[in-house]
């Protein structure tokens, strides 16, 4: 259950001190990037779907997806805990969440619900059996202190299962042979990101993120795809993923890019790899799983 206090525009009212107060989604909520975000969740799944059955989901369970955003990660948790369980995805965007429902129900996924909710304060209600989040803990300005306040929604012993991006992580080694392409889209997202306050290392600060929430010293993994060829969906969604950053960009004076020449990104990124007979390496993550204390 979710205990909302709704401000005067019946959005969920948020105080400076809240966990969240802060916190500022790069890409934005449009209707193209909600789709790139299924695009992502497809390229993302399977290393979700691994860590979430080694953090201890399981049928029956009754979970709480932190920023669920279109729902992708929501009604993968959905599918392993099958008719018996639940899942609530929560975000503080109305039109993410009403897009969610949509997708859910696109999908025959029953067992998912949605709300515009914020984190910790904004929790109440029996507890969760477990909690996870994908990508959303880089975009906080105190990510220890949002899992904390978010863990205490769970029953002790439950699973706590997060996948954060390690963006840094590519900064000087992601491709072979070299793609210049690739190196401008890397160089620049990372400007961007980095420069709205998301934390470009949040993927490999996630122990030291669990451990200060307060949370038993958690198990890890790196993960990270190596895509070539000429029909994988990698050069779509990075195309996609800086079109979704360009409004960020020009706030913050970052040039680059324009709706130009991202226009012809992924097919110019796609002749840069065929060329070389090469790949790339998407975006690593790495999988924290602890348990409720």
């Amino acid at each position: 259950m979710v205990d909302r206090s709704l401000n005067a525009h019946g959005r969920p009212a948020e105080t400076a001190g809240s966990p969240d107060a802060q916190a500022g989604y790069v890409l934005g909520h449009t209707a193209r990037e909600l789709d790139r975000l299924d695009l992502q969740g497809r390229l993302y799944r399977e290393v979700t779907r691994r860590a979430f059955l080694e953090g201890g989901i399981a049928p029956g369970m009754h979970v709480l997806d932190l920023g669920c955003g279109s729902g992708d990660v929501s009604c993968l948790a959905a599918g392993l805990v099958g008719s018996d369980g639940s899942v609530l995805g929560i975000d503080r965007d109305a039109g993410t969440v009403d897009a969610a429902r949509q997708r859910a129900r696109d999908r025959g996924v029953t067992n998912v619900s949605f709300e515009v909710a914020s984190i910790g304060d904004t929790l109440g209600g029996a507890p969760f059996d477990a909690l996870v989040g994908r990508f959303i803990l880089m975009h906080l300005p105190d990510p220890a202190r949002a899992l904390a306040a978010a863990a205490s929604s769970v029953r002790a012993g439950g699973p706590i299962v997060f996948v954060e991006s390690s963006m840094s992580s590519i900064r000087t080694h992601h491709s072979f042979p070299h793609s210049p392409v690739y190196d401008a889209i890397v160089q620049w997202k990372c400007a961007v990101v980095g420069g709205s306050g998301a934390d470009l290392d949040a993927g490999l600060r996630l122990r030291r993120t669990f451990l200060d929430a307060g949370l038993p010293e958690p198990t890890t993994r790196l993960d990270a795809q190596v895509e070539g060829g000429p029909d994988t969906p990698l050069y779509h969604y990075l195309a996609e993923s800086v079109r979704s950053m360009l409004p960020r960009a020009r706030a913050l004076g970052i040039t680059g890019f324009d709706e130009a020449s991202v226009d012809s990104l992924a097919e110019r990124l796609r002749a840069d790899v065929l060329t070389r007979s090469g790949v790339l390496v998407n975006w690593p993550v790495v999988a924290a799983c602890s348990r409720a204390p």
